[in-house]
């Protein structure tokens, strides 16, 4: 047999397992039983955030990721053990949805949400980068995963106006961009690149009809696996 199969052979089996595994998703449902999130009428948040997640988690599994949702049905979960849950997953990247209102009903999503950073990068796995500290090269991770995002739904990639002033790196925020580098408590104990996807606000009318169906939903999903897939792709060039 030629001696170069057994070479290949050799060189899959001492491979790292990334090789050929499929990219892990980690999609996080925010809120759920007992915490509604926000509620703008008749609607509360957490049904909505569970709605999309399970789409969302659909539409990776068709295009061949592994995916791993926090939450399937409406279950109350622990702050901690939930970051815990995530950042032991080795997930490639991490979506959590939420939705949101603000009181003028004007303001439509989507939205892609960073936690801007707060402390200078240290070595991995080190408690301080377990718990409430997100360094500059994680926040330059999830900031490339949210303009993908972005990018993908067709909405301005830049930083929204409203953004902390900490993680603009330079830049100025525009009208249009929505990027919203903002102070996240479900984010801010999390140590993988992550990003909150705020695909609509409960109190806009026009939001709320162009998610009134699976079909809708499902478009948007399969535009946010489109903008992972193209993170990832630029991660590993």
């Amino acid at each position: 047999m030629n001696p170069k199969f057994f070479t290949l052979i050799f060189f899959l089996l001492g491979a790292p397992a990334s090789l050929w595994a499929n990219p892990l998703i980690f999609i996080d449902a925010a809120h759920g039983g007992s915490d509604s999130g926000v509620i703008s009428g008749k609607e509360q948040e957490k049904d909505w955030d569970l709605k999309f997640a399970l789409i969302l988690k659909t539409a990776f599994a068709q295009a061949g990721f592994d995916v791993v949702l926090s939450r399937d049905s409406d279950t109350t979960l622990d702050p901690d053990k939930r970051a815990q849950t995530i950042n032991t997953s080795g997930a490639a990247a991490v979506l959590v949805l939420h939705a949101d209102k603000e009181t003028s009903g004007i303001i439509q999503g989507p939205f892609f949400v960073v936690e801007p950073p707060n402390h200078p990068d240290v070595a991995e796995g080190t408690e301080v980068r377990r718990w409430g500290l997100v360094t500059i090269s994680q926040y330059r991770s999830s900031l490339r995963l949210a303009r993908a995002l972005a990018s993908a739904v067709g909405v301005g990639p830049d930083f929204s106006t409203l953004s902390d002033s900490r993680g603009l790196l330079g830049e100025s925020g525009t009208a249009a961009g929505r990027i919203l580098c903002s102070p996240e408590q479900s984010l801010r104990n999390l140590t993988l690149p992550a990003v909150d996807v705020l695909p609509l606000f409960l109190s806009n009318a026009s939001d709320l009809k162009k998610f009134s169906d699976s079909a809708s939903i499902a478009a948007f999903s399969s535009k946010l696996v489109k903008g992972v897939s193209e993170y990832l792709r630029l991660s590993n060039e």
